[in-house]
């Protein structure tokens, strides 16, 4: 590698790892965050007992262990503080984007790697997911490193090199990834179906092979496979519509998060619209005639958009639409606008326009990630530290939680607090924390309002102000509000003084 390409790699890689560690230690754990880190602490046993164990005919969670299992072994060492947890995910963003610019250096040439290592660097989409302790960086590693090896192969049956470890190497990749998060496999068809339409003999074998061995590696859970789609049945996931392929495609260039701007949500959309517009008016050509392009742009492109198809397709019968599970999809999309901006050979004026629409985009998409403390990531720190200083001395002050999505991050913040949660309606989208994992995590939901409240002398109740205010009545039927505290809109309610019936009370009542 040249200097001058080395200087640049290193400064985008610096670049990468300021923007993923701004906020990361002040921005408060949300649920997903939260529950991973006190899974994953419990050890790999624990963990498959709360996944695998039979629940109404179905696993008890649908996630396999893989990052979890890592988590657990990072904390080991790392610790388990906001900082601590997250630079796991860091870490496997920055490999990523080392492997992503090989690869396209390696489809194209070294200017548009830059370009589209610089893309992705700075989009708030893969910034929120670099940020945060859950598994979709690692996702992203393990397919963006699958789909080099599989260029890389690709390449050597063309020059007739043998190129058995770069197979081998997808083959680890692909059945590894299948044990980060089983959405994975969307991606991987998509590799797949694209080997079959080369009409290559020769690569559509090795393909088969590896994805034979990937099979191989992953075959002891893939046993498990069913009953965990058994457990998606009843998931919170709804059936998407046609809108939903665009607001993918918004989460690509802004952040997965609901817009409340009208200026964010104008803004990121126009980037969509005129970066997509004029890609595909510039890759059409390309793709009709041979040249040496023509292979390299259409595979990025494929992986781009036939995972997004397919989920969207197969969640017309069971939904499993997630935009984070196709952030692979949006690395090889930001690889391909880099291909625009450096090879398409576009009219300096349009590709003046594109470069202020998408800046745009990613600055309103960053300050929106930055700043974001409201549902579901509320500043679960502070209002612990409220309810711990406010607590009445020696009188047991009881915290109970509308459901799980507040208790567990206020849980990880303060383990010492006396803190419950109502369980969710049974049955329901959200009744996802199954009884097995709520026992190995040693946090038992309780049945009802007046279970949890157990006759306390004094409670604090929290509850996101968008969730149902059903167990309110109860409450004030039988203690005295006393206050009302919001971080955002995140609010507790406190009460004291039970009447009679209050420390009588059970969930017939």
């Amino acid at each position: 590698m040249k200097r001058a390409a080395l200087f640049s790699l290193s400064g985008v890689l610096l670049l990468a790892f300021g923007l993923r560690v701004i906020a990361i230690e002040t921005r408060a754990l949300w649920y997903d965050e939260a529950f991973a880190v006190l899974f994953s602490e419990k050890g790999v046993s624990a963990m498959l007992y709360g996944t695998l164990t039979p629940v109404n005919g179905s696993a008890a969670d649908v996630h396999p262990l893989l990052y979890y299992a890592l988590l657990g072994g990072w904390m080991h060492f790392a610790g388990e503080s906001p900082l601590a947890v997250r630079l796991l995910s860091v870490l496997f963003s920055l490999i990523t984007l080392c492997i992503l610019y090989a690869l396209v250096r390696d489809v194209f040439d070294q200017q548009t790697a830059i370009a589209a290592l610089l893309i992705t660097t700075i989009a708030p989409f893969a910034v929120q997911y670099a940020q945060e302790a859950r598994m979709y960086s690692l996702l992203g590693l393990l397919l963006t490193l699958a789909t080099w090896c599989y260029v890389r192969g690709s390449r050597g049956i063309s020059a007739k090199r043998a190129g058995v470890g770069w197979w081998i190497g997808f083959a680890v990749c692909a059945g590894l990834s299948m044990y980060t998060q089983q959405l994975a496999a969307f991606y991987l068809i998509a590799i797949g179906t694209a080997a079959l339409l080369s009409r290559r003999r020769a690569l559509i074998i090795r393909v088969s092979m590896a994805a034979g061995g990937a099979l191989l590696i992953y075959l002891s859970w893939l046993l498990q496979l069913p009953s965990q789609l058994g457990k998606l049945r009843a998931y919170w996931i709804d059936k998407p519509g046609l809108a939903q392929l665009l607001l993918t495609a918004r989460s690509f260039a802004f952040v997965e998060m609901d817009v409340s701007s009208a200026f964010a949500l104008i803004v990121s959309l126009l980037a969509v619209v005129l970066i997509s517009t004029f890609l595909i008016y510039r890759a059409v050509p390309i793709l009709r005639r041979p040249n040496r392009d023509r292979d390299g742009l259409a595979l990025l492109l494929w992986l781009s958009a036939v995972p997004i198809g397919a989920m969207w397709l197969v969640s017309q019968w069971q939904p499993m639409y997630l935009n984070r599970a196709l952030f692979p999809s949006a690395l090889m999309a930001y690889a391909a606008v880099g291909w625009l901006f450096t090879r398409a050979r576009l009219p300096a004026v349009i590709r003046g326009v594109l470069l202020i629409a998408g800046a745009a985009s990613v600055i309103s998409g960053l300050f929106a990630f930055y700043s974001w403390n409201t549902f579901p990531r509320a500043p679960f720190d502070r209002a612990d530290a409220y309810v711990d200083q406010y607590s009445i001395d020696g009188i047991g002050a009881q915290i109970i939680h509308a459901n799980k999505i507040t208790a567990l991050s206020m849980i990880y913040y303060d383990r010492q607090l006396p803190q419950h949660y109502v369980r969710d309606t049974p049955g329901s989208g959200t009744d996802t924390l199954a009884l097995p994992t709520q026992q190995v995590l040693g946090l038992p939901a309780d049945v009802c309002i007046s279970a949890a409240a157990n006759g306390a002398a004094r409670l604090w109740y929290v509850i996101f102000d968008r969730q149902p205010i059903s167990d309110l009545p109860w409450l004030d039927a039988h203690y005295q509000r006393e206050s009302v505290m919001s971080f955002n809109d995140l609010l507790i309610y406190g009460f004291d003084q039970p009447d009679a019936l209050a420390k009588a009370a059970t969930c017939s009542q």
